[in-house]
Order: structure tokens, then sequence, then C-alpha cells
């Protein structure tokens, strides 16, 4: 399966809001707007619950990072979600920390992306030794994050559900996965979507799949197994109610 930005627009441009919210963040056309529109994803749907495992058990140990404000409060153009995005398209696979850190380095887009912006954030700062352990810290507690969602991603779709996602739905739509007309939120918390698609017409609906239990993967909390499992058992039987 391939989800293109194509597809998203089809799925989710569908109301006022959403138009305009699309129409406004194209309309400058800058790197970000032609690189997420000309994303694909398919190696991300792949992935397997042992996969992201066997990442989260080679992340480094960053308990205690200085606290470098510049650091700390820098956002670069291109967020974080779709840079990981790009990593596990251009490998066709999920990497682990140290292949996905030489890779940031030594592949062109990639490096422009994340790896120049925060060589020049560091270089910016009065004390660069601290502000590079502080923009380590930084990228590794993002990879972390990126782990987590996949791995409620992951687990659903390994039990047979067909969940979806592409960074023009999660940056412009703030929707996070979805499975036909469930919007689902694996990162946790309120959908950030409904005052986008709450008007939409047939409907989305928006279900929570309430991960309160985890358990620690090397330096990364994930959800529970059991908690996943419960999850996908739910989302069954709302979108198949006459199945087995």
């Amino acid at each position: 399966m391939t989800i293109t930005a194509l597809d998203v627009r089809k799925t989710f441009n569908v109301t006022q809001e959403t138009r305009y919210r699309f129409n406004g963040w194209f309309r400058d056309r800058t790197p970000l707007v032609e690189r997420v529109m000309s994303h694909a994803t398919a190696a991300v749907l792949r992935i397997t619950p042992d996969e992201i495992r066997s990442a989260c058990s080679s992340l480094p140990d960053t308990d205690r990072p200085p606290d470098v404000p510049e650091i700390r409060l820098w956002q670069p153009t291109f967020p974080f979600t779709h840079v990981a995005h790009h990593v596990v398209e251009r490998l066709g696979r999920l990497p682990v920390w140290d292949e996905f850190r030489e890779f940031c380095e030594s592949d062109e887009p990639t490096r422009s992306m994340l790896w120049t912006p925060a060589a020049e954030a560091i270089a910016s700062t009065a004390d660069r030794t601290l502000a590079r352990n502080a923009m380590r810290h930084k990228v590794v507690r993002h990879f972390a994050d990126f782990l987590r969602y996949l791995s409620v991603i992951a687990h659903l779709r390994q039990s047979g559900l067909d969940v979806r996602v592409h960074p023009l739905a999660d940056l412009v739509f703030h929707v996070e996965a979805w499975a036909e007309r469930l919007i689902l939120n694996p990162r946790g918390g309120p959908h950030r979507s409904t005052p986008l698609l709450i008007h939409a017409m047939p409907p989305f609906f928006f279900h929570d799949l309430a991960l309160t239990d985890h358990e620690q993967v090397g330096q990364v909390t994930l959800p529970s197994r059991h908690h996943l499992d419960r999850a996908a058992r739910s989302l069954r039987r709302i979108l198949y109610p006459d199945g087995p």
C-alpha cells in the first residue's frame, strides 16, 4: 500500500475549515510544502512491532541533558516527524539509532532538513560542547517520540486493521492516524483535528485509543501490548460490527 499527498487531500480537504487551512499552508510553496506534497508513505506501514522494539533498545541514555535555552527553544523548518518519515521511506525500513544518525549526516536531502540546521543552531551558542549535547538529547527524544507513535500504528496494523498515516495529514489536518472514517490519536490526548473535520459529510468519527498502561523498552516508554490488544479489539468492533 502507498499513500500519497493526493490521497490525503481527497480524504480530508473536504470542509471549509480544512480548505482554508490547506490553502494557507500551500500558498507559499516553501521547501517543506514541496517535500510533504511529494512524500509517499509505504515503508512506514510495513514496520513491525519487533522492529520498533529493536530501535527503542538502540537509543542512548540521555537522562540528564544540559539546559541550553537556544537549543531547547529551537524549532527547525522541517518538523522532526516529517524528517523521520522521510528517512524511513528513503531506507525502506526503520533504522536503529546509529543508522538514523549516520543517514541524517550523509544523505543530502536529510542533511539539509536536520543535520545542517542543527549544526547552525549549535554554532550560534556560547558553549558549543553543551549545545551539542543538548541537541543530541533533543533529537534522541524526538526519535523516541516517533517510535512511540509508530508502535501504535504497527501493532494495530499487525492486528489486521487498515490504519494509515501520512505527514500531510499530521502536519496540516492534525490527523495523526486514521482507519476508514475513524480518526485515531496514537499520541494520546484530545483530537487536534476535531475543529477542522467536525462538519465533514459523510462524517468522521473520533476514537480515543485510551492507551494508559505503558512498558519500558530501552529508553522509550511504549503503550503496553495488553492495552494495544484491547485497542485493536475495540476498533475491530467499531469498524466491523458484523465480523467474528
